[in-house]
């Protein structure tokens, strides 16, 4: 492009020249022609703009990420002159598109067009644009090219992706490291609830009861609940969209497979978040999975919806003693984090946190939580090899 633009200076100065030393009805014709060039070029690419069409489908505006969809697109030439030097590019942050590379030159003839038949892929969970997102057209002496954004695109919903686990090695891996500590205990089990009436005295944990200020007496192995407990960060850490998709959408994608994995062995499952306020779902069967899948799936994430507040909310109302194993999916390892660990430790329930991130920065420490086991998770993680 650069080269025929010069080319086409050089051309209008030997014009100029030649009506200023010669004249006469060539050199002005020639000179005219020469000048009406790019004129005529800018027009081209005016008409083009204006008349050029994309015609764009998806067999269904609601996907799940990581599932293939069919994608069709048709480049259209509607008017008597031909298009030349079109090119598109594709949305590539959040899918991609099969068997297709952005910025492929193609040619329309009159009254023509180029259908193309691939797949689509979504990344992510969210709500954001798939397609063709900018289109390139250049004029036929290629001395002027303009970009612009596709006017028609297509915006998608996307579901979290379901993902079925064969094992949880990070659970393995804490019990066995928990086991021998747990049968050389000589205290009884010290997790604890409220005193009620009828309880035996005998039962009473007089120091817990001492720093609440409230009578706590010791659940016996036998009282506790055999389903495991999730909490699940919905805080969003970031503006941009770029940013804060991958986690959150790795974040449901993990509560949704453990929650999976555990009710399909018949264990029921406790999801704790936070929207406007802390929101508890117990998923007891497969046959309710599909009704917490939607649930999950529509779920906001919002900058007030700290796990900060998650902590303390769950926290007042004991639900994260009703389990036997509780999971943490968060997206930072806080100071808060560390002492919801701590007190469920204290209460002889393992902990399992899952940190989605992929920045290296720091290392993770456990310190003093012997019965708590740390794994992060990058958001283009596969949950079958990390979890």
């Amino acid at each position: 492009m650069k080269k025929n633009r010069l080319f086409l200076l050089l051309l209008w100065i030997l014009s100029l020249v030649g009506i200023s030393f010669y004249g006469g009805p060539v050199s002005y014709g020639f000179f005219i022609m020469v000048t009406m060039v790019p004129v005529i070029s800018l027009i081209y690419l005016l008409c083009v703009f204006i008349r050029f069409r994309i015609y764009q489908e998806l067999d269904s505006n609601s996907l799940v990420s990581n599932q293939t969809v069919p994608f069709y697109f048709t480049l259209q030439n509607e008017d008597y002159f031909t298009y030349s030097g079109v090119r598109v590019s594709f949305f590539s942050s959040f899918c991609a598109i099969h068997d297709l590379e952005d910025n492929v030159e193609y040619e329309l003839l009159p009254g023509t067009g180029i259908r193309r038949e691939t797949g689509l892929v979504c990344r992510y969970r969210g709500e954001y644009e798939v397609g063709i997102e900018k289109v390139r057209i250049q004029d036929c002496f290629r001395l002027f090219q303009i970009t612009y954004r596709n006017r028609e695109t297509l915006r998608v919903m996307v579901k979290p992706n379901r993902v079925q686990l064969s094992g949880l090695k990070s659970v393995e891996d804490l019990l066995a490291t928990t086991g021998e500590s747990r049968q050389k205990k000589t205290e009884p089990d010290v997790l604890v609830r409220k005193y009620a009436q009828g309880d035996d005295i005998r039962h009473m944990h007089w120091k817990a009861t001492a720093a609440s200020g409230q009578l706590l007496v010791r659940n016996r192995i036998g009282e506790e609940q055999q389903g495991v407990t999730i909490l699940m960060s919905t805080c969003r850490f970031s503006k941009k969209q770029t940013e804060y998709l991958p986690p959150e959408n790795k974040i449901l994608e993990t509560a949704l497979a453990l929650t999976y994995y555990f009710v399909n062995k018949k264990i029921p499952v406790r999801t704790c978040y936070m929207e406007e306020h802390a929101v508890e779902t117990v998923t007891e069967s497969v046959d309710r999975y599909d009704s917490y899948y939607e649930q999950l799936s529509a779920i906001s994430f919002e900058e007030n919806y700290t796990d900060e507040a998650l902590f303390t909310k769950v926290g007042q109302s004991g639900l994260v003693n009703a389990g036997r194993l509780v999971f943490f999916v968060l997206q930072k390892w806080s100071s808060e984090a560390v002492s919801m660990a701590e007190f469920l430790n204290q209460n002889n329930i393992p902990v399992v946190a899952y940190i989605i991130t992929d920045s290296m920065e720091e290392q993770i420490h456990t310190g003093r939580l012997s019965r708590t086991s740390i794994v992060t998770v990058a958001p283009d993680d596969k949950l079958a090899e990390v979890l």
